[in-house]
């Protein structure tokens, strides 16, 4: 199984965790309001049960309702007749809410009209409270023209949260499995994606080295035989293939441990006075086998001040070769135009070609680790596709940037910019 399919099934795993998360809290939700509403139902219930049985009012049955009030959750006032003995309305009080099973804290008060204040106030902490006292609760008395009773409770929330206690230790429950389930997929699809990437980088490194070998042992076979100095044009061929197959390996190997290195210690970088033109004439006489090679028309416009800027001369070299060889790999009959400018405090390296051009898919890929532009399914350019991962590192360790501009079938421009200080 490719990364591409895992990443669909895992892209279709966590749509559909999120669904079941979503799911879950939209329920805990209903839940939730559910029990507040069967609270308020259960206290009123335990109101209507207070009135019935110490005859508080003289209203009928009916209209018991429209004498309790809610200001708000917490809090409930019912209105009363007479005011009966404080032990006695205690006591009721309790009796109803064990009917109704309101198992919660509640502070108790009775208003008087006449004083305009509470004639006494009672905390009453439910069998299996966590708050026995009634921690400093001070009711402030709501204004009215009658006598009512004050129903205060403090713990309400909590309440109602511990009556979910089982919906919430399952939700949790499922959100450590979803979690881990998510964690496992990700390890899963992190080391399938690191299996590839090796699978990949060792079969691209075996496939790039073999045919330089071949080709070096053949060389050294044919230059071997006695007879090779009859032939002494053969013999600079030969002579020749070997040192272009030579300086391929010796570039490959360079690009190698130079990104190992830059892995595991970060690049480092010894900055001096560098003139990037002569960085770039000096690239030029590097690829002069392969420029020679591809029958490739180089052109300059280098601009006329040489501009001397701060870099690592090694690395940067190291980046402008890869750049200008990649434009005469992906390119058939190479016109490469490489021009620099200087501009206010940056330094701009253009870099052009007329090669195949690189689709937008692949664009933002170009500077990843090992990747290498496809053509279909076949990589028709040797390669590692540690090059351009490489040159990313570069300019970044020069606080510069780097931007692709691409048509594909017609041809790529590299634009690096680099702060001359």
């Amino acid at each position: 199984m490719r990364s591409a399919t895992l990443r669909w099934i895992i892209l279709l795993t966590a749509l559909a965790i999120g669904l079941l998360v979503s799911a879950q809290l939209f329920w805990l939700n209903k839940i939730y309001n559910y029990e507040q509403k069967e609270f308020s139902t259960s206290v009123v219930k335990s109101i209507q049960g207070v009135y019935e049985d110490l005859q508080l009012t003289t209203s009928n049955t009916t209209q018991l309702q429209k004498l309790i009030e809610q200001p708000d959750p917490n809090t409930f006032l019912f209105k009363i007749d007479s005011i009966p003995p404080k032990i006695m309305l205690l006591d009721d009080i309790l009796d109803n809410f064990e009917d109704f099973q309101v198992f919660a804290d509640c502070k108790v008060a009775l208003y008087s009209p006449e004083s305009q204040k509470y004639l006494y106030e009672m905390y009453l902490p439910s069998a299996d409270t966590k708050h026995p006292k009634s921690s400093g609760i001070d009711l402030q008395p709501y204004k009215k023209d009658y006598a009512y009773v004050h129903l205060y409770f403090p713990n309400r929330h909590q309440y109602i949260l511990n009556s979910m206690t089982w919906w919430i230790t399952s939700g949790v429950l499922l959100l450590l499995v979803l979690v881990a389930l998510s964690l496992s997929i990700f390890f899963l699809y992190r080391q399938k994606f690191l299996n590839e990437i090796q699978n990949d980088f060792i079969q691209n490194v075996t496939h790039e080295f073999q045919t330089p070998l071949t080709t070096l042992i053949v060389g050294l076979d044919a230059i071997a035989k006695p007879s090779i100095v009859e032939h002494p044009q053969r013999f600079e061929i030969y002579i020749k293939l070997m040192r272009a197959q030579t300086a391929y390996l010796k570039h490959h190997i360079e690009n190698l441990m130079k990104v190992l290195k830059a892995e595991a210690n970060g690049l480092i970088m010894d900055k001096r006075e560098v003139i990037p033109n002569e960085l770039i004439e000096k690239a030029l006489v590097q690829l002069y086998a392969v420029v020679e090679e591809k029958h490739a028309i180089v052109k300059l416009l280098l601009e006329k001040n040489n501009t001397a800027i701060y870099a690592d001369d090694s690395s940067l070299f190291v980046a402008i070769v890869n750049v200008i060889s990649n434009a005469l790999k992906y390119s058939k009959e190479p016109l490469i135009e490489i021009e620099t400018k200087a501009i206010n405090s940056k330094f701009s390296i253009s870099i052009k070609d007329n090669g195949v051009g690189i689709e937008d898919k692949s664009r933002s890929k170009l500077f990843k680790k090992f990747y290498r532009v496809p053509s279909g399914d076949v990589h028709n350019v040797k390669g590692l596709g540690l090059g351009l991962y490489f040159v990313k590192k570069v300019i970044d360790g020069h606080k510069g940037t780097i931007t692709v501009k691409s048509i594909a079938g017609k041809g790529s421009e590299f634009i690096i910019e680099l702060p001359t200080q």
